[in-house]
């Protein structure tokens, strides 16, 4: 090949090269292969980048050359702001700072409420305390949302759309949440309240003759336990049938763990769901598939707490492919009772059930802690606890109803517990799709699917090994043979040549 031919080719190549990238950059697009869409940014997503109206800056405070699963989380969060960033039309822009430069960017990531974790790590074989940066903070207009931990997987893109919706949601509808007749107060449910807060403005209403519900678009009633007016239910009746929507959890049967008795509760409230359609039965639901209660258990001169299996304490695993319950993977809900249609003209759609391996027990009921329970106790099958009651009325609203009122509520003062990720979701999901605001439903439950290779049949495992050993060999060896195969067609071209 002469020069003129190769600088003719290098020039060729070169000037491709610049033209792909300067289209990539106009027609960006990425191919995702994986199973569960994880580089994929989700519809929701791509709808709130599309409607700002303002630049958006993130500020990623991320430490550097640590160890690899933190260095994957930076690489991973920065790959995932380039997305957005081409994806809203640069709208979007970002920087990173490495905090742990100088004592001037720890103070400057403090201050914007970013908090290091302490992480250790071994060099030169020692121990090693290190700080360790992993938030970001978002700056949209002259208001800032801080993200002081980013989760590694999904939860980026949902903890990322989130804040960028908070701050770019110009007015949230309100949400009422009924009180006056011995609910919890909102303390109780402050973790339920700040997930509704990033889209909604939650308030306490009473159901006074003097109330005014038609600024609310849906209501939120939790566990009460005094028995309610028919005045108040009548303005509830009023509120359905005028299109609002509700949201009902209540506790039909009373735990007292105390005195190890449940026993049935009476408000008039579950008098009223029969009416609109739902009928919360007076019974305490048992399931194989269950939390544990710690019990104190002698043993030799110590008294120590072991956990125990209680069935009364259902975890939920099969729910409906419907937007409040899709992507759900566990809920807690002690102490549920079962849900049933009664007759009425809308349709009855279950949102979550028990296990294959469940049963119910009728009120009241005494807890044997100690009983050892077998198959036979779990006589039946996939009982709902959750459902949403549509009305062939198309100007009525739509109406949700757990059979548990504590399976949403955190506690207040020193009882004060974490809610299960998806017990938060179930409820926050229920008003977005009741609300009509239901960008973020799929992209809060979205989860990556792994799949451990212990969790999978011997022969597939095998194969999984066989092939993640033997491809790149494999690879390598085609590699080898093609360069040999393409060495000796030049050398014999060349021995002709000569030749000539």
């Amino acid at each position: 090949m002469t020069k003129k031919k190769l600088y003719t080719l290098i020039a060729l190549v070169g000037g491709s090269l610049v033209l792909l990238n300067l289209i990539s950059h106009q027609l960006f697009f990425r191919l995702d292969f994986t199973e569960d869409q994880r580089y994929t940014l989700s519809t929701s997503t791509l709808d709130i980048v599309s409607q700002l109206n303002e630049p958006v800056t993130v500020t990623a405070y991320f430490s550097e050359d640590l160890q690899p699963q933190f260095d994957q989380m930076r690489r991973d969060f920065k790959n995932l702001l380039a997305e957005y960033a081409n994806r809203s039309g640069d709208k979007i822009v970002y920087k990173f700072v490495n905090p742990n430069e100088n004592d001037q960017l720890e103070q400057e990531a403090a201050q914007k409420g970013i908090q290091p974790l302490v992480i250790s790590s071994r060099e030169k074989d020692q121990s090693v305390q290190k700080r360790a940066y992993l938030g970001a903070v978002v700056q949209y207009g002259e208001a800032t949302e801080v993200l002081p931990f980013i989760e590694p997987g999904a939860q980026m893109e949902y903890a990322l759309s989130m804040a960028i919706k908070k701050l770019s949601v110009p007015e949230k509808k309100a949400v009422g949440f009924v009180q006056g007749h011995g609910e919890p107060d909102l303390s109780e449910a402050s973790q339920l309240v700040e997930a509704l807060r990033v889209l909604y403005a939650p308030e306490t209403i009473q159901l006074s003759d003097s109330s005014d519900l038609s600024k609310y678009k849906t209501l939120i009633w939790i566990r009460p336990t005094d028995t309610i007016a028919p005045s108040h239910l009548e303005k509830l009746t009023s509120y359905l049938n005028q299109g609002g929507n509700l949201i009902v959890a209540l506790n039909k049967v009373d735990a007292n763990f105390a005195r190890r008795m449940g026993e049935e509760l009476h408000t008039g409230l579950s008098d009223w769901l029969n009416k609109e359609g739902v009928r919360v039965n007076a019974d305490f639901v048992i399931d194989a598939n269950c939390g544990s209660i710690n019990v104190q258990q002698q043993q030799g001169p110590f008294r120590i707490n072991t956990p125990i299996s209680f069935p009364y304490l259902p975890i939920l695993s099969h729910f409906a492919e419907h937007p409040i319950s899709k992507g759900l993977s566990a809920v807690l809900m002690p102490f549920a009772s079962s849900l049933a249609r009664t007759d009425s003209s809308g349709t009855f759609t279950p949102l979550a059930w028990t296990s294959k391996k469940s049963g119910t027990r009728k009120a009241p009921v005494f807890f044997n802690i100690e009983q050892k329970w077998t198959d036979r106790d779990f006589n039946e099958v996939e009982i709902p606890v959750a459902a949403l009651m549509t009305y062939s009325d198309q100007n009525k609203g739509q109406l949700v109803v757990f059979s548990d009122g504590d399976f949403i509520l955190n506690g207040k003062g020193e009882n004060v517990q974490k809610l299960q990720p998806d017990n938060l979701s179930l409820l926050v999901n229920s008003v977005d799709f009741l609300s009509d605001d239901t960008g973020l439903l799929e992209l809060r439950t979205k989860n990556l699917k792994l799949h451990p290779l212990d969790q999978v049949e011997e022969s597939t495992r095998t194969w999984v090994k066989a092939i993640n050993f033997g491809l790149p060999l494999l690879l390598v060896f085609l590699i080898g043979i093609v360069r040999y195969q393409r060495s000796t067609k030049i050398r014999i071209k060349r021995k002709q040549e000569n030749y000539d």
